[in-house]
Order: structure tokens, then sequence, then C-alpha cells
């Protein structure tokens, strides 16, 4: 076998398993940071549905976008909200914080007002209160 033949070989084989390798730096069981367990997401959309729920009346206010980092040895959520109307929304929101057996983690927050003037965003941070929540969802409610 010629020299050249030997270097193409080679090089699709590490062109080819360059290919499988994972995707991004995300570990397994998370996305975007957050963690995610068995769930699908492809997008943030994907895990907006997943992490967000609503109780009581319905607000038109969205989650766009949402982070998770770990703050020492607690996780961190930042979320984006969005008043897409053209008036003046209000809305409640809290964490639910999850342990690793899928119990609540922590007492139930109390509920957080916001006032979104129209066109409008505003970003959410939370920290969990204890380490042993590994897992959260986002709770929103209208006020109007």
């Amino acid at each position: 076998m010629n020299i050249r033949a030997l270097v193409v070989l080679v090089a699709v084989c590490a062109l080819l398993a360059g290919c499988g390798a994972k995707k991004g730096f995300e570990k397994k069981g998370f996305a975007y940071g957050c963690p995610i367990g068995e769930t699908k997401v492809g997008s943030i959309e994907d895990l907006v549905q997943a992490k967000v729920a609503r109780e009581g009346p319905r607000t038109n206010i969205a989650v766009t976008e949402m982070r998770c980092t770990m703050s020492g040895d607690l996780l961190r959520v930042d979320a984006n909200l969005n008043n897409d109307a053209s008036d003046t929304r209000r809305v409640a929101y809290k964490f639910r914080w999850i342990d690793r057996e899928g119990m609540r983690a922590a007492e139930e927050e109390v509920w957080k007002p916001i006032l979104m003037y129209e066109k409008s965003n505003h970003l959410v941070t939370a920290v969990a209160p204890t380490a042993n929540a590994v897992d959260f969802r986002i709770i929103f409610m209208a006020q109007d």
C-alpha cells in the first residue's frame, strides 16, 4: 500500500470517529445545563415545555430562554420571560424544587409577582435552597 492511500485512510477514519462523538459539551441527562432526565430535548422550546407549568388563571407571558448552571453545589436557573402583548400584564411565579426521588426538595415557595410592561422582557434568576434539589419546575399564574 502506498503512503498516499494510507494517509487518506487514516484521515477518513479520523473524520468518521469525530462524527460519531457526542455533540456539544452537555452531560447525559442535561440540556442547556438544565437537568432533563430521560426527557427528549432538541431545542430550547422543548426544554421550556418540560420545565414550565401553569396554575390558576392562564397567562400569555412566555419563557423564551432558559439556562442552568451550578453555583457551588446548588442548582441555579436563569429564565427569560417575554410579554409580547401590547398591554401591561401582571403575573406571579414560583419555583418548585425537586430531589432525586422526584419529591419536593424544599418547602413550597411563595408566589413572586411581576409587572411586565408591553413588549418587554424580564430575567428571572433562582438558586436552589438546598443541594438536595437536583431538578425544578417554574410555575406561573396570571394576576390580571
